[in-house]
């Protein structure tokens, strides 16, 4: 028993609920695992060999999974082993991340390659307005570039730099955005797209539209395409760390494969982190957070007094490619700073990789030696030994590639919903 289906005859009706059940299982070890041998399955689901059998046979034949060899395991008694894997749903899938200075989407498909990927500066993100109405627009755009439209879009996910509230959607306080707070920019949004009942036109089989941290959403495209995409065996693809450096500091956390939010929606705030007590007054109510210390403004604030107060990221970048002494010091002296208070996170959550990532691509190298070094220092012995700390691979597109996996995960959740039976 066990769950196992039987072999032996059964009473009328009871076959087909127990196929009914075994077809669930086998699909929702797929969704949650992801590919894997007949063999796999048996160990997931607990089911017979010949259960197993029957049942894959049966989803091959109905198009809902898809067969490869896999490459990666030695042929047994001199037949090649073959993983299964759930089939990708028909149509695209759409990333939009919108930052403090740009908006970038991109359209792929549900389980394959980009198809199309725009990118345009934002002069005012801080009007939510103006960005999201660009956004919008430049969501048409690429789409069309791609060779579609909003109706072949199965799910779009859409990153903000702000801590949302996971049951609403809304934009929480105390954010580098006053004027996004309270704000639900996934429904703003949807209905600039047309996105109205909860599905485009009113179509249930429309689009979804699903709002995320640009933080989250930028571990995620690490972890599937990024520093993290080592390898189905990598020790480090489970459990990363990723720091986004920019206007504001945030951090995404991958834990057992999946990103972590917290109860609220709000995990990742490191920029919150008390660094000096008696230091600058933070928007957030309390003094010296780390972002008073080493946010991108912060730094060029910093440098002003030895360059000239129209410092920007970029030129930021290149005097310390040119090793000007003055932009050196500020970051490494950034670096070492988030390393400390990285070293906590390290301490007590035991990751396999950090990565420092952010609008400050150029400087990212610089800045993460330093927080590998204050991370050894400070980080528990035993903890500390086992992280991997590097830049992001990825640069400015870390967020959209993980908006893209994000919406790819939740078309092949939706299909198993829709085509498992009850």
């Amino acid at each position: 028993m066990n769950g196992q289906i039987e072999d032996t005859p059964a009473p009328l009706g009871t076959a087909s609920r127990g196929r009914g059940a075994g077809r669930r299982q086998v699909l929702a070890a797929l969704s949650e695992h992801g590919p894997g041998s007949r063999v796999d399955l048996g160990r997931r689901t607990g089911l017979s060999s010949s259960a197993i059998s029957a049942l894959t046979q049966e989803l091959l034949a109905e198009g809902l999974l898809d067969e490869r060899p896999d490459s990666r395991q030695e042929r047994r008694r001199g037949r090649p082993a073959y993983l299964l894997s759930l089939r990708a749903p028909e149509g695209v899938v759409a990333g939009i991340d919108i930052g403090n200075t740009h908006i970038r989407v991109a359209v792929g498909e549900v389980r394959g390659p980009v198809l199309a990927e725009r990118c345009v500066p934002l002069a005012r993100a801080q009007e939510p307005e103006d960005a999201l109405r660009r956004a919008a627009t430049l969501v048409g755009e690429t789409l069309a570039e791609a060779g579609h439209d909003l109706g072949d879009v199965r799910i779009a996910v859409v990153g903000v730099p702000v801590p949302l509230d996971e049951r609403t959607g809304r934009v929480a306080d105390n954010n580098i955005f006053p004027l996004w707070v309270g704000r639900q920019p996934g429904v703003e949004l949807g209905d600039l797209l047309g996105y109205q009942g909860g599905h485009l036109g009113g179509d249930p089989g429309g689009t979804r539209l699903v709002v995320e941290n640009d933080a989250n959403l930028g571990a995620l495209g690490e972890q599937r395409h990024g520093a993290g995409a080592t390898g189905d065996a990598s020790p480090t693809s489970g459990s990363l760390v990723y720091l986004k450096l920019a206007t504001g500091i945030g951090a995404g956390l991958v834990l057992g494969g999946r990103l972590f939010r917290g109860e609220g929606g709000t995990a990742g705030e490191i920029g919150h982190v008390q660094v000096d007590p008696a230091g600058v007054l933070c928007r957030c109510g309390s003094r010296g957070c780390l972002e008073t210390v080493v946010s991108v403004p912060r730094l060029l604030s910093a440098l002003a007094p030895v360059t000239r107060d129209d410092l920007d990221a970029d030129e930021l970048g290149r005097l310390v490619r040119e090793g000007h002494p003055g932009a050196v010091r500020v970051v490494a002296d950034a670096g070492r700073t988030v390393g400390q208070v990285l070293a906590s996170l390290v301490t007590v959550l035991n990751p396999g990789l950090l990565l420092v990532g952010g609008h400050l691509a150029s400087v990212n190298e610089l800045l993460a030696e330093h927080v590998a070094s204050a991370v050894q220092h400070w980080a528990q012995p035993a903890a500390a030994a086992r992280v991997v700390v590097r830049a992001s691979t990825l640069g400015e597109r870390s967020e959209v590639l993980g908006a893209l996996a994000l919406a790819g995960d939740l078309a092949v959740e939706h299909q198993r919903h829709l085509l498992v039976p009850r």
